[in-house]
């Protein structure tokens, strides 16, 4: 953890750079630190949204109403525990590690244990443009992006830039961030706290408690010209917790990251290049709880005490532009360490067992694209070649009283090469664009799907050491049309075939014991995650913004999906993988009364089921929000938000026993936001 504090306090430390490097008072000179965006993915489902687009909510929850991308569960990363903040696609299959890759300037943000994201780390007042990219990822984006890419991009740090932000909310929460540029360095720090409700709304008893999320972060990165190109660094540090609703189930989350690259953009003259080195730290401690008949009372069940873990990484890559032709050719290279270290097997109140379970996994990979513009018609094409391994795989328990081991388990390192790709192309019909894509990708297994059991209430789910990377394959046909300015739309339709998906198989329900998963209680679940066959899905979605006048502006999303499993044992054939939604969408009004900004977004999502078997049902949801913001002078902006305007009941897990617990109701912020 101190790796990226002490780069922050370096970087705040650093001396003013040349004046070439900066511009003039009043003038704003923008370097970028990467390369462009690749011209080619035009030709897939791919979105563009700016700062305005990003504000006004958690990054998570602005993304799920722009693109319909989605957290393992409904509820948001303010409330989530870490193990379900992993992100997805049009839902063709959700899972709490992600199947979509996240990246901040190039560096991925995607956990090197257990892939999930932690949001509450990532800077997003820095934020300036999100590139969200649909469909297998291939190209550049690199192994990860299976069901597609969310590309961060921090805005450049700019001369004497600064702002303060407060709000306060009922019930106990809070906000504060903070940003200011010193020199050429950029700094930034957040606060927050939410204090929730209570999940189990019927039935509840003293096992339940009001969900808490309180999170801390800071960051810092600069930019400045170098060897004909741009230098830039970045640091962060975070630290969060969540208390998920149950008494005593609490998770803590921190890690750190660094980053610095060196970008040359490519000319007419001259080819560009990127060089990127990164590393990032993470730990993870969890407490999971077993609950009393009647929900009279929780007793520990698992103590998760610490997960470290690592993750380093590099990509290059040269990029040629001219005319209309564009082409880059790169390699990168990931590697994730890390292990989890638990008490577990509770009795009255006590551990009996000590757990540790980890490894090592590399993925390494080259990869070529080119697209070449005709006029009226663009044509894309990339390739990859990766290899994947698993090393030093372990599983060892022992007894906590004498310390002698009841399990060690080592398993066999493992290895294998994917190749993946995309073609594409795009049409100018006069005024619509056409377009038509197929693609591939891949997700290789976690460290902690593979090694690492875990116990949610009274339901256990084991690792499973044998696990392969899953590999998507699909297409889709789609148009576009309008402008920005008043009218735009983007439509397509897609079919995607998910092969080997790693999901959480019920096995059996309690009570029993089993050899590697122990005590099975009464009304519980034992589960393993297993590579299930295939996920095939196919959908339509579109998106859509109409300016009306000058003052208002009307925007809907939709995603349609039909997701079923297939090719897997005959109890889940045909069946919807869970936390699968057939539609989901959003609804948004932004204009001005008087010298008020109003937004008005509804979020709306159809049921879906809380485990394999179809058994669990979460009915449909959906969330209304409000917001205003009201300029006070010239500098001050009076901010007032509603969530869940409506007290929607939005039921988020549904428990084996028939338990549901439902997200947070509605809440009232108000804040003042000061601009430099």
């Amino acid at each position: 953890m101190r790796l990226a504090v002490s780069l922050i306090a370096l970087l705040a430390a650093a001396p003013a750079v040349s004046s070439a490097a900066w511009a003039e008072p009043g003038e704003v000179i923008v370097h970028s630190s990467r390369l462009s965006a690749y011209q080619g993915d035009s030709a897939f489902a791919a979105a563009n949204l700016d700062r305005d687009a990003l504000d006004g909510s958690s990054l998570d929850q602005s993304l799920k109403q722009e693109t319909q991308a989605a957290l393992f569960r409904r509820q948001s990363s303010l409330t989530a525990n870490p193990t379900v903040q992993g992100i997805g696609l049009r839902a063709i299959g959700p899972s709490g590690a992600g199947r979509a890759l996240v990246t901040l300037d190039g560096v991925p943000q995607n956990d090197p244990f257990g892939n999930w994201v932690i949001w509450a780390a990532l800077p997003e007042d820095e934020i300036t443009h999100a590139h969200v990219v649909k469909g297998a990822g291939g190209g550049a984006y690199g192994a990860g992006a299976l069901t597609g890419v969310i590309d961060l991009s921090l805005e450049p740090p700019q001369p004497k830039a600064g702002f303060v932000a407060a709000t306060a909310a009922e019930g106990g929460g809070s906000d504060a961030r903070a940003g200011m540029t010193l020199g050429p360095v950029a700094l930034y720090a957040a606060a927050r706290t939410l204090q929730g409700d209570v999940p189990v709304r019927y039935g509840s008893g003293a096992a339940d408690v009001a969900t808490y999320g309180r999170d801390r972060a800071l960051f810092a990165h600069t930019q400045f010209p170098l060897l004909g190109g741009d230098l830039a660094i970045m640091a962060g540090n975070y630290d969060s917790r969540r208390d998920t609703g149950l008494r005593g189930a609490t998770a803590t989350s921190s890690g750190d990251q660094a980053a610095i690259s060196l970008t040359r953009q490519p000319d007419a003259r001259a080819i560009g290049w990127r060089l990127q080195a990164w590393h990032r730290d993470s730990d993870l401690s969890n407490v999971s709880v077993s609950v009393a008949t009647g929900r009279a009372s929780t007793t520990i069940a698992n103590n998760q005490v610490a997960t470290p873990a690592t993750g380093d990484g590099f990509n290059a890559a040269l990029r040629r532009k001219l005319g209309g032709l564009e082409w880059e050719i790169g390699a990168d290279g990931r590697r994730s360490d890390g292990e989890s270290r638990e008490f577990f097997r509770y009795i009255s109140g006590s551990a009996t067992r000590y757990r540790v379970s980890g490894g090592s996994e590399t993925v390494s990979g080259l990869y070529a694209e080119g697209s070449r513009d005709f006029g009226g018609t663009l044509v894309s094409g990339a390739f990859r070649a990766d290899i994947w391994k698993t090393e030093d795989g372990h599983r060892t328990e022992s007894d906590t009283a004498t310390g002698a081991q009841t399990l060690a388990l080592t398993f066999q390192d493992r290895s294998g090469t994917v190749v993946s790709g995309r073609v594409g192309a795009t049409h100018d019909f006069g005024g619509l664009t056409g377009r038509v894509a197929a693609y591939t990708g891949f997700r290789p297994p976690s460290l902690n799907e593979l090694y690492r059991p875990f116990r949610v209430g009274n339901d256990v789910t084991d690792a499973n050491a044998g696990l392969t990377p899953e590999q998507l394959s699909g297409a889709e046909l789609g148009l576009r049309g309008g402008d920005a300015a008043t009218f735009f739309f983007d439509a397509d339709v897609f079919a995607n075939r998910l092969d080997h998906p790693i999901t959480n198989v019920t096995v059996a329900t309690g009570p029993f014991t089993s050899p590697t998963a122990g005590v099975i209680p009464a009304g519980g679940t034992l589960r393993q995650r297993q590579n299930l066959g295939q996920i095939r899905a196919y959908g339509l979605e579109a998106h859509g913004r109409y300016a009306l006048g000058r003052t208002w502006a009307f925007e809907g999303a939709l995603t349609l999906t039909h997701a079923r499993v297939a090719r897997a044992n005959p109890a889940v054939n045909g069946l919807r993988p869970a936390e699968a939604p057939d539609y989901s969408g959003s609804i948004g009004l932004e204009g001005h009364v008087a010298r008020a900004t109003v937004h008005a977004d509804l979020v709306f999502e159809g049921e879906t089921f809380d485990d394999d078997l179809n058994t669990l049902p979460l009915k449909a949801s959906r969330n209304l929000s409000l917001r205003l913001d009201y300029p006070l002078m010239r500098q001050v902006t009076l901010t007032a938000s509603v969530t869940n305007a409506l007290d929607a009941a939005i039921p988020v897990t549904h428990a084996g026993d028939g338990t549901i617990g439902y997200d947070t109701g509605r809440r009232i912020t108000v804040g003042l936001v000061w601009r430099r």
